[in-house]
């Protein structure tokens, strides 16, 4: 390709123009000079500096010419790279090819028809007829009931120690409750009818009550739930330190007394402080024997209070 222009560094401006005429092919008269920087001679060497110079071609060929001028350099560079792939591909051809021999002729040989056999025929003899058992109602009916009647005597005999395991397991819980609440007690337990006694006994009774009984109460709870998880009857419990319960009773008599005779003398509704479960059966089970005086709850635990109103 044609080369038009070039810089030159060199030690003076006139080494520098004669490289670039040289590199160029031109003359100084074809030439296009810009003199960059001259340079510095510098002190003792030190602080030279190279003459810079920049030539180029006086463009003085027609276009016509210039497009010719090109064009017989890009067809003798595509006449050089033909003759190399050609020379390329001959070696490849020459050393690709192969004698082929011819592939021997293989003869099919036509196999002859199999010849079906025929099996003797085999006599089937039927199966036997199994005659069933035949089973009397009387038989089938008497063995379950004996079983049953077996099973519930097993029952029996277990329930006692079942229930007495699952309350001595309360028991033990409510020792441990009232130990790490700072009061340590003894507690044992008796049955009247389907309620479960727990007795507390304690140095520390005003503590296990608690405020309003709030304490005790919630021990009750918790004992009820988990007495519950071993033993699935309908069965209540009930937690007494001392004779609390019994002085406890005894107020809410009194409670009950005094809102009754209010009901009867204004005949207008009176409505209770919020009471546990266990003390608002007590209430319902003292107005229920007064007439004109009925009961209801409202709301929801802890806060559930007692309606006491005036019927006719």
């Amino acid at each position: 390709m044609l080369e038009n222009s070039t810089t030159v560094r060199a030690e003076t401006v006139e080494k520098a123009i004669k490289i670039g005429l040289t590199k160029l092919g031109i003359t100084e008269a074809e030439a296009n000079i810009n003199v960059i920087s001259e340079g510095k001679k510098g002190l003792f060497g030190f602080g030279k500096q190279d003459a810079i110079v920049e030539i180029s071609a006086k463009i003085e060929l027609t276009m016509a010419e210039l497009t010719d001028q090109l064009e017989k350099e890009v067809r003798a560079e595509k006449e050089a790279n033909l003759a190399s792939e050609a020379s390329s591909v001959v070696e490849v051809v020459e050393t690709k090819v192969e004698k082929v021999e011819p592939k021997p002729e293989v003869k099919t040989v036509k196999e002859k028809p199999a010849v079906p056999v025929k099996k003797p025929a085999v006599p089937v003899k039927k199966p036997a007829e199994v005659k069933k058992p035949v089973v009397k109602k009387a038989e089938v009916q008497d063995k379950p009931k004996a079983e049953v009647t077996q099973v519930v005597e097993e029952n029996k005999r277990k329930r006692p120690e079942i229930n007495k395991e699952a309350r001595l397991i309360v028991a033990r819980y409510l020792e441990d409750v009232l130990h790490t609440y700072g009061a340590d007690s003894k507690v044992t337990f008796e049955e009247k009818g389907n309620q479960v006694i727990f007795n507390i006994k304690t140095n520390k009774s005003g503590l296990v009550i608690g405020k309003h009984g709030k304490i005790i109460n919630s021990l009750q709870t918790l004992a009820q739930i988990l007495l519950h998880r071993y033993d699935r009857r309908r069965v209540s419990v009930l937690l007494n330190v001392g004779d609390y319960r019994d002085r406890r009773s005894n107020v809410l008599e009194q409670i009950a007394q005094r809102t009754a005779e209010q009901v009867l003398r204004t005949k207008q509704a009176v409505i209770l402080d919020p009471l546990p479960a266990y003390e608002r059966k007590q209430i319902h089970a003292y107005l229920s024997k007064i007439e004109h005086v009925k009961t209801h709850s409202e709301g929801k635990d802890p806060n559930r209070y007692l309606v006491v109103d005036y019927t006719n």
